[in-house]
């Protein structure tokens, strides 16, 4: 049996090193990527009696440790969250996103983490923005929400007592209910131009 040419031989086994080369390249790629989603926490969805909640495991923890909470020992607010809300998402800021298919309630590190009572008067807080619109647009499926100032804080002024009362029912530390308490329906107006828009829920950082 004839050996290859030398030239040939050479020319094989540098396009094997090269494809040798690719193939630890694309394995260090795939390693690197699974690190940085180990270190960050992937986002994934998981259930919590129908509602989804999508982010890190951690984050998963948290609101089903507020819901539970919530189920317990405030379950009129309980209800509320589970008729109105279908996601629970975490996200750069807090607020109820009713321009989703699905009512989604986009929900902040700094929120979801300060405490598991502030947690779930959070969600309880926003699963009432979400029931005041859909209550709206049955009475009036024609109708056009009001978005004047006064009727936004008037709303505002609504969820912040419901929050305050699920706040009392659910054992919240006094510091907690203390601050909710002295809430006047204004915070959500981040730029204090008067109204509440998108640029007030791009810069808020709850």
């Amino acid at each position: 049996m004839f050996g290859k040419p030398t030239t040939e031989i050479a020319s094989t086994v540098s396009s094997a090193r090269a494809h040798l080369r690719l193939k630890v390249i694309a394995a260090l790629v795939v390693i690197g990527f699974l690190s940085l989603s180990l270190l960050l926490g992937a986002s994934t969805t998981r259930h919590f009696d129908g509602l989804e909640v999508e982010g890190t495991a951690k984050f998963q923890r948290q609101v089903a440790d507020a819901l539970a909470l919530l189920r317990e020992k405030s379950p009129s607010a309980y209800q509320a969250v589970t008729n109105h809300v279908l996601v629970i998402k975490q996200s750069r800021r807090s607020g109820m996103r009713l321009d989703l298919k699905k009512p989604t309630f986009e929900l902040a590190n700094p929120t979801a983490y300060y405490s598991i009572t502030w947690c779930a008067s959070a969600i309880a807080h926003d699963s009432m923005h979400s029931k005041t619109y859909h209550d709206y647009l049955k009475a009036n499926p024609n109708g056009q929400r009001s978005e004047e100032w006064s009727s936004q804080v008037e709303e505002e002024k609504k969820c912040n007592a419901h929050q305050l009362q699920v706040l009392r029912d659910i054992g919240a530390p006094l510091v907690e209910i203390n601050h909710a308490a002295q809430q006047d329906g204004t915070h959500a107006d981040v730029n204090k131009d008067g109204k509440y828009d998108w640029d007030d829920y791009e810069k808020g950082n709850w």
